[in-house]
């Protein structure tokens, strides 16, 4: 009875913590449990998820410890970092493995294309905190690890791949130079001072640990009382447009993974900014008759163009538009990957697109700027500057 019992509490455990992952980070780019399907087929991990040039090698541990920390060092970090170690090592060697997935299907991991890996470890039975945050070995690398409230915490905090590896990067940094000193504090407190921090640790707790960490007990409470983080998380409500566009619509597209991407990559901050851009353009316009509107941006080295069309013209018309839009833009903005949104009235209709630029011939050359002197498109451009804060009233 023992043995299932230790088996029950396990599925539990992972399950809980795929439900969270799933739900933040997107099924798509989640494997539950993968084995190596070419191989023999034994499970490499509880969870992998593999986005872009990311990958996160995930142990979960369900054990009640009774605040017992060398049964907790034996029973959740020894036991976790060595399935951590040898999963990494499995997946980074030189055999081939194939996974499967249940959206993917088979597909085969590509060790090349990941130059950001993190392993943690999540400890989903007693909420143990005094613990190190890490274990640390200079040959193996860094486990990070996470009791279930702050792994909760973390998954809903830093719900984007960009602002979850951004984290895990600044949190391994910080905690290997003060390895082995105290943490006087919760590591809910230490988010706080990161995100209330221009998402960045301070110098002086990276120089004084223990001391600057004794100024930081009670930090998450404050945070999350403070106004602006209230008015912040009111303001990130229009930036899960994005999510919904990607999971609903984009993804089911045949190679709608190359857009979900794109948009995917994007920080919550970067979302909102989207999203906004998009239902601004909307309101605006919306009121005209036969107006189409546009309104483009470049962030992260790849341009945003923003459309606003009229339902009363034919669909594939607007949609002949759009595209020779996505040339345009990329012509004459010398930006070599495009991401359209567009949208109508009232947000009831949307539509979306990537444009990656070829090699351009003489003869396209002449005909896109012969469609920009048609549209009447970029002869008087008006540039905007808007300085947009995370937090709104800072």
């Amino acid at each position: 009875m023992e043995s299932e019992e230790i088996i029950d509490k396990g599925i539990e455990g992972e399950n809980f913590v795929t439900k969270l992952a799933e739900t933040s980070y997107l099924k798509y780019w989640c494997y539950p449990n993968p084995m190596d399907m070419t191989g023999d087929k034994k499970e490499i991990c509880d969870l992998l998820i593999l986005f872009f040039d990311t990958a996160i090698i995930i142990s979960v541990k369900n054990y009640n410890v009774n605040g017992n920390y060398e049964r907790f060092l034996k029973r959740v970090v020894e036991k976790s970092s060595k399935q951590l170690f040898g999963a990494q090592r499995k997946l980074f060697g030189s055999k081939e493995i194939v996974l499967q997935h249940v959206l993917q299907g088979d597909r085969k991991f590509e060790p090349n294309d990941y130059k950001n890996i993190f392993k943690i470890t999540v400890s989903v039975g007693e909420d143990f905190e005094n613990y190190d945050f890490i274990d640390h070995d200079q040959v193996k690398g860094t486990v990070n690890i996470f009791n279930r409230q702050t792994f909760e915490t973390i998954i809903f905090e830093f719900d984007t791949i960009k602002d979850l590896t951004e984290y895990l990067i600044a949190r391994e940094e910080l905690l290997i130079a003060n390895k082995g000193l105290c943490c006087n504090c919760s590591e809910k407190d230490l988010i706080a001072q990161y995100l209330m921090n221009a998402r960045e640790f301070p110098e002086e707790l990276l120089k004084d640990f223990e001391n600057f960490t004794k100024s930081l007990q009670g930090k998450w409470q404050r945070y999350h009382a403070n106004k602006d983080v209230i008015l912040k998380k009111i303001e990130e409500e229009n930036s899960y447009f994005i999510d919904r566009l990607v999971n609903t619509d984009v993804l089911p597209l045949e190679n709608g993974e190359l857009l979900a991407k794109e948009f995917m990559t994007m920080s919550r901050f970067e979302r909102r900014i989207m999203a906004n851009s998009l239902f601004e353009l909307v309101n605006k316009y919306e009121g005209n008759q036969d107006v189409l509107a546009r309104r483009y941006t470049v962030f992260n080295g790849i341009g945003f163009l923003f459309v606003y069309y009229p339902k009363e013209r034919d669909e594939k018309e607007i949609d002949a538009i759009l595209f020779s839009a996505q040339q345009l833009y990329s012509y004459f903005k010398k930006d070599n990957k495009i991401v359209m949104l567009a949208a109508s009235r009232g947000m009831k209709q949307w539509k979306f697109g990537l444009f990656q630029a070829t090699e351009m011939t003489l003869g396209a050359e002449k005909y896109l700027q012969a469609l920009a002197l048609q549209f009447g498109w970029f002869q008087n451009e008006k540039r905007v500057e808007r300085n947009i804060k995370e937090y709104p009233n800072e």
